[in-house]
C-alpha cells in the first residue's frame, strides 16, 4: 500500500506541474516498483471525490483480479503542498482520471 500511495502522489504532483522533469521520473520509479516489485499488472486512479481519490490494481504475489482501494486525499494532496504551498487544483474532473498508466 505504501508504494501506491507514493505513486499516487507522485502522480498529483506530475498532474499539478507537468512541466516537472524530477517527478515525472519518480513517478516511473513507483511505478517500476509496483510492476516489478509487487507484480501489479495495472493501476490508476479510477475515481476522484471530496474526500477519496481511488485506486484500482490487478495483479500482484496472488494475481489477483482487479481491486479497489482508497487513500485519503488530503494526505494525497500533503506532499505537493509541502513542496510548493497553495491548494491543489486537481478535482474530479482532473486529468488524474485520464492519464494511462505511467
Amino acid at each position: 500500500m505504501d508504494a501506491l500511495f507514493y505513486w499516487l502522489q507522485m502522480k498529483w504532483i506530475v498532474s499539478e506541474r507537468p512541466e516537472d522533469d524530477a517527478a515525472k521520473e519518480t513517478l516511473a520509479f513507483f511505478a517500476q516498483i509496483l510492476s516489478e516489485d509487487h507484480r501489479l499488472t495495472s493501476f490508476d486512479v479510477s475515481s476522484i471525490d471530496e474526500g477519496k481519490v481511488y485506486i484500482t490494481y490487478a495483479g500482484g504475489a496472488d494475481n489477483e483480479s482487479s481491486r479497489t482501494v482508497w487513500f485519503d486525499r488530503e494526505s494525497v494532496e500533503q506532499l505537493n503542498r509541502d513542496m510548493f504551498g497553495g491548494a491543489s487544483s486537481c478535482g474530479a474532473d482532473s486529468n488524474l482520471e485520464d492519464d494511462e498508466e505511467d
